[in-house]
């Protein structure tokens, strides 16, 4: 599995739509030292260097290398809120918090994030390279799900309802819920039937190690 700083530079340079040519042009960092993160050839770069990119993708060292859970009982951070970490199943209910008793794993959202909110772990292929299998993605069910925005959505229709996580994008007045991965073997685009909703909207993520 990828480190997290891996993972999170390709994702910022996904989102920038920044190749690695010109994220060295931009960042003053060799383009083969870029390759060699990309790859967990290099782990730990220096502060320098991370300060470099970062800024190269209008960014912060701990976007980059961010990767941290914290226990039910940890001490909170002051603007910050813990949320549970839920099944698929789970956050298919209608009201996925609310409905449980008892929640073991806790994580705390590194952004704002409503009373409401919880957390997934990732599963599957389908959202990389955005979203790897075993990272943690924060849901906020207030938060306005727009084009573009990347939701959990749940087909209330099907026998076991269970949400999805995909990216939600508008095509004159339908909608659609779009794999990213360009290698996924699934169909890359789902159209956002009567039946189903969106349970959230993904508003942050961290990587487990």
């Amino acid at each position: 599995m990828k480190s997290s700083l891996a993972k999170n530079l390709e994702t910022l340079m996904q989102e920038k739509q920044i190749s690695q040519t010109r994220l060295s042009k931009i960042s003053g960092v060799s383009q083969s030292y870029i390759f060699k993160i990309l790859n967990d050839q290099i782990k730990k770069p220096s502060l320098d260097t991370l300060e470099k990119l970062a800024t190269a993708l209008d960014s912060t060292v701990a976007q980059l290398t961010h990767s941290l859970e914290l226990p039910k009982e940890a001490d909170p951070v002051v603007g910050l809120r813990k949320v549970p970490l839920i099944s698929w199943v789970q956050a298919g209910l209608p009201t996925p918090v609310a409905s449980l008793d008892d929640m073991d794993k806790w994580y705390i959202c590194p952004v704002r994030i409503s009373k409401n909110g919880f957390a997934l772990k990732v599963r599957g292929e389908s959202m990389e390279p955005m979203f790897y299998e075993g990272d943690i993605v924060f849901i906020d069910p207030e938060v306005p799900a727009e084009s573009g925005r990347i939701v959990a959505a749940v087909d209330d229709g099907a026998a076991d309802p269970e949400a999805t996580l995909k990216k939600l994008v508008k095509d004159g007045p339908d909608y659609y819920l779009k794999a990213l991965n360009p290698d996924w073997p699934g169909p890359k685009f789902q159209p956002l039937t009567q039946s189903m909703r969106i349970a959230g909207v993904a508003v942050g993520k961290y990587v487990e190690l």
